[in-house]
């Protein structure tokens, strides 16, 4: 029995070519993959191609008198686990997101039931078009995820963003939304499984925006403040929330971690940086985490070239507070909203988070002690107290995935109250 079935839809555009890469790594991920073409992508490639890999009929037209299934769109779109556009053209985007159905892989779009993922490749002024932006985020607020296309050279030789992402990370990010969606052991559902669990999906529908990392403040081009944070535990909750199928968005300042593959990340250096991006995001979002280190205090006025130590023994930098992210996130939010902060201390580190937690009108803190052993920054495990309106929680040292998890766990018991 094969692993998953997966719909590969192949669209009109240069990159169609790439399509048959991403069939042959499924076929040997033990997927059993068919084929739906538009028209225009039958010009870069051919049909007999794919029927070629797949011995399977490619439907193009389920009008075509050679189509041995006369209401294809309906039986192909309910046979699969998967719906996977590669690549998609902004034509494909706009007819999803508007409700079009005037051919085979659009019909079969709006007839399936199958989680859909769709990887773009298109010239980027199209990509950065708003009328493609919206038919996109559209798309999101619908449960269609994306793999976002690169910046590079494209076909008609501009570099830009637009250019469809390495095979292997489609691939990649296709198995793991697979395994992340059926991967739910016997008979049972997610209403009876234990919060936490690995194979749980108890956090879809949800939609997390969480900050990670430490914020850099610069002094002029060269020199800046900043702190010590890795972005470790933030990156942690964000591939937690993944796995139990939440839809993530990071922004992440300055780490030293790497993100988890397959999600969104916003990259925003300063903390006012920062606060933009989570302002233009927040109204999609129905947790947010802010688990970045974010500078309390910037220099008010950054010098424009390099600070010259010559005949200077003593420099002093007038300092200047920061946007306040979490504080400005409770005030905005919407009915249902979570917001969940973190607060890194030395002393007395539940007596200050709770003031933390009451003055910026947080659902939920995770405290930690930096100064003891095998936690804080820059370390894979960590200790903490959760606070939440339910109560207090308290974490023993444990790795940050897995704390990850009892984080999440607290978060849903708000969602459920």
């Amino acid at each position: 029995m094969s692993k998953y079935r997966i719909g590969l839809g192949v669209t009109g555009g240069i990159a169609a070519y790439k399509a048959i890469e991403v069939m042959r790594l499924l076929q040997k991920a033990g997927c059993d993959v068919s084929v739906a073409m538009t028209r225009h992508a039958t010009e870069f490639i051919q049909p007999l191609t794919f029927r070629a890999l797949t011995d399977k009929y490619v439907i193009v037209d389920d009008y075509d008198p050679e189509n041995p299934d006369p209401i294809a769109h309906v039986n192909f779109s309910q046979e699969i686990d998967l719906l996977l556009v590669v690549p998609a053209t902004a034509n494909i985007i706009a007819k999803f997101a508007n409700g079009i159905a005037d051919d085979f892989l659009s019909s079969t779009y709006l007839a399936s039931t199958a989680p859909v993922l769709i990887a773009p490749a298109m010239n980027t002024t199209m990509w950065e078009q708003p009328a493609t932006q919206r038919n996109i985020e559209q798309l999101k607020t619908d449960g269609v995820r994306f793999v976002e296309p690169v910046a590079g050279e494209l076909a008609c030789k501009t570099v830009g963003t637009g250019k469809l992402e390495d095979v292997e990370n489609i691939v990649r990010q296709a198995l793991a939304m697979l395994d992340s969606t059926f991967q739910i052991p016997g008979s049972e559902t997610r209403e009876n499984l234990e919060p936490g669990t690995w194979n749980n999906k108890d956090l879809i529908g949800e939609h997390f925006l969480i900050t990670v990392g430490g914020t850099r403040e610069a002094i002029d081009p060269v020199r800046f403040i900043s702190n010590h944070s890795s972005g470790k535990m933030g990156f942690a909750v964000a591939e937690a929330a993944r796995k139990r199928g939440a839809e993530v968005t990071i922004v992440r300042g300055s780490t030293t971690a790497n993100p988890p593959e397959g999600i969104r990340v916003i990259d925003a250096v300063s903390a006012r940086a920062m606060f933009d991006a989570v302002m233009a995001e927040l109204g999609k979002a129905t947790v947010f985490v802010g688990a970045a280190a974010v500078a309390d205090y910037a220099p008010a006025h950054a010098a424009s070239t390099k600070i010259k130590k010559d005949g200077i023994e003593t420099m002093t930098l007038e300092l200047k507070k920061t946007p306040d992210i979490l504080s400005e996130v409770s005030k905005r939010r919407k009915d249902g909203q979570l917001v969940i902060g973190f607060a890194a201390e030395t002393n007395d580190v539940v007596t200050y988070a709770k003031i933390k937690m009451g003055k910026k009108g947080l659902d939920l803190v995770v405290a930690n002690d930096i100064t003891k052993q095998g936690a804080g920054f820059n370390t894979d495990t960590n200790i903490a107290t959760v606070i939440s309106r339910l109560g207090e929680t308290e974490l023993p040292l444990m790795s940050k995935r897995e704390m990850a998890d009892k984080i999440l766990d607290e978060v849903l018991k708000l969602r459920k109250k």
